[in-house]
């Protein structure tokens, strides 16, 4: 078995390993994508601490090569996508049926070695069936497609309404395009004009860049004067949340969405949230909706295609890894081929 696999910061190589014998209740996957995140470049740069060595890569589709004892629900050849948040099965909402509200979840490519690697064992229960209408590397996005589900859950986004998504970053572009589906209208603030531009042509037809042009007063005239019911601030748009405060109406929701371990950190006021009365709340990625998202996907409700920056081998996955964390900005999503 092939991984990358890190040692300390900027130390990652492509080591040859020993197969994983297949246990209990868990599938043996012949790997055919993962994707370099932002997560592998900030491990990779030493911003996120793990415990060493890691194998990078938390996103992860394959086909199952083998099942161990007690696998009924998948067989030999079944293309799957993993679920890149388990559960840690010992606390008490584990022991007590309610795995997704896990006090001590496990990310695979952060707490557990993760899918940057051409065979992997896991549990069968991380696992969802891909239809074949939905490509490997479109498979790569089921994360954060169902994050942006679960920002528009948490929300409570209703039809008609104005929603300020604040950072065109990759969930950020998803989630604009998940208010369109689900028919309310969003407006997307980046100061990054060909995010913006990508944007559009993925059909969201307000953005705003604060370079060229005063924010509030755009949202004021698109919102007609209400500002906006509902603000999503993106983790790691490396923007000002204080700023993202000030669009939302008298009594709005807000929600930061994002990873923890990506949100940078900011002097921002929270003065907002008392003076509007704003009802504000986290969103991050607990495992929830990523069968939603591959219905989603499926049905063709969000474009991802136009979100990949590029594809490499699995033997170039390395050099990516580098560059991305030199330059945070330069890619959206890399899958990897494998």
């Amino acid at each position: 078995m092939k991984a990358w696999r890190i040692y300390e910061p900027n130390n990652l190589k492509f080591d040859e390993m020993d197969a994983q014998p297949v246990g209990e209740g868990c599938v043996k996957l012949k790997m055919l994508r993962s994707a370099v995140s932002q997560t592998d470049a900030r491990i990779y740069s030493g911003k996120i601490k793990v415990e060493y060595p890691l194998i990078l890569g938390r996103q992860g589709v394959g086909m199952v090569t083998e099942v161990g004892e007690g696998v009924t629900a998948y067989k030999r050849g079944d293309r799957v996508a993993v679920n890149p948040v388990t559960s840690c099965g010992a606390c008490a909402a584990c022991v007590s049926g309610h795995p997704h509200e896990c006090n001590h979840t496990l990310t695979y490519g952060e707490q557990e070695d993760g899918f940057m690697r051409d065979f992997s064992v896991v549990s069968a229960e991380d696992l969802i069936k891909l239809p074949d209408r939905i490509s490997d590397n479109d498979a790569v996005f089921l994360e954060h497609i169902a994050m942006a589900i679960n920002a528009v859950g948490a929300l409570d986004l209703d039809k008609g309404e104005h929603i300020v998504v604040y950072g065109a970053t990759l969930v950020g572009l998803i989630l604009a395009q998940a208010a369109i589906y689900y028919q309310a209208v969003p407006v997307l603030v980046d100061m990054r004009a060909d995010r913006l531009e990508l944007a559009e042509s993925l059909g969201v037809y307000y953005t705003v860049n604060p370079v060229d042009i005063d924010p509030f007063k755009k949202i004021f005239a698109i919102t007609g004067g209400r500002m906006a019911e509902t603000v999503a601030f993106m983790a790691d748009s490396r923007m000002r949340p204080g700023f993202a405060l000030n669009y939302a109406a008298q009594g709005g929701r807000v929600a930061f969405v994002g990873w923890k371990e990506l949100l940078d950190e900011t002097d921002a006021s929270i003065a907002p949230v008392i003076e509007k009365r704003l009802k504000v709340t986290g969103v991050g990625c607990n495992g929830r909706n990523m069968q939603s998202a591959v219905n989603m996907l499926a049905n063709k409700a969000v474009n991802v295609e136009k979100l990949v920056s590029k594809e490499v081998d699995l033997s170039h996955a390395g050099e990516v890894v580098a560059e991305y964390a030199a330059y945070p900005d330069k890619y959206l999503k890399v899958p990897v081929k494998i």
